[in-house]
């Protein structure tokens, strides 16, 4: 299986032609399957495709993680380019703005619904988890054993009933088998990194997690508000010893120094155009 990162906060460490945003977009290959996740904030994810020889017509899937722009802000890109994929998303994005409350100034993340309404035929909503294929599922958190990333205070979601707290009810993390063991793509795992491989095992009944892909929306706070970094990283030796980790986008600094320190060479650092063959 080829995972390969179109797009990430972080420059390529290979190709200076590549760009950056702050968004997401994910291209994963098993067998002839063509799945992308996310499409980034803006039409970049498909000028670095393009420079990366990937042809965006033989997509098969998209995936939308979840509303927010930074994932979903290309998307009338992807409809221009490519005419025959089936795009899957939380039946949730189509009728709810979404909102941050970080800065001074309300940022709306809301996905164009002017894009969602012209290619609505093309999308297929979800309420609950999807076999997508025979080893590519697409999973809804249902375990909240852990704290969720404190970062998500600045988050609220709007819909016809009013304004509230955004609680990560859309988001979709990608689980796929790879010889018995499972690889866990998630974008921006606003539900917490240990609640959603929960939620992943317990989806496919299989404990063995191979590989982690995505960002933890470990944001850089100050030392009062800030993550369980620790945490988090003592529970992954304890219950997924060797599982890799391939973090970026909504990560911070802090949060992948402490990863890095607890984890050793487990923990690395995901760039645009980055190419990770799995086995």
């Amino acid at each position: 299986m080829n995972i390969r990162i179109l797009i990430d906060n972080n420059q390529s460490r290979d190709n200076s032609s590549l760009l950056s945003e702050h968004g997401l977009s994910i291209l994963l290959e098993d067998g002839p399957l063509k799945c992308l996740l996310d499409v980034g904030a803006t039409a970049r994810w498909s000028l670095n495709a393009r420079e990366l020889g990937i042809d965006i017509t033989n997509i098969d899937y998209l995936i939308l993680s979840h509303g927010h722009a930074d994932h979903t802000g290309g998307l009338s890109s992807f409809f221009r380019l490519n005419e025959k994929a089936k795009v899957f998303a939380s039946d949730k994005i189509k009728d709810h703005e979404y909102f941050s409350y970080r800065y001074k100034d309300a940022v709306n993340l809301s996905p164009d619904a002017e894009t969602l309404a012209e290619y609505d035929n093309r999308i297929t909503y979800l309420k609950n988890d999807f076999q997508l294929s025979p080893d590519i599922k697409l999973v809804y958190n249902k375990v909240f054993n852990y704290p969720v990333p404190v970062g998500n205070k600045f988050l609220r979601v709007k819909n016809e009933q009013g304004e509230f707290p955004y609680v990560a009810d859309d988001e979709i993390a990608l689980s796929v088998v790879v010889n018995d063991a499972l690889v866990i793509i998630s974008s921006c795992s606003h539900n917490g990194m240990l609640n959603i491989i929960e939620s992943c095992v317990q989806a496919t009944g299989i404990n063995k997690v191979n590989t982690f892909v995505g960002g933890l929306h470990l944001i850089d706070m100050n030392e009062k508000e800030c993550d369980d970094v620790e945490g988090i990283a003592k529970n992954i030796k304890s219950k997924y010893q060797g599982m890799m980790i391939y973090t970026g986008h909504c990560t911070g600094k802090t949060a992948y120094r402490i990863l890095k320190n607890n984890l050793g060479n487990n923990v690395r650092r995901m760039y645009s155009g980055m190419s990770l063959y799995i086995e």
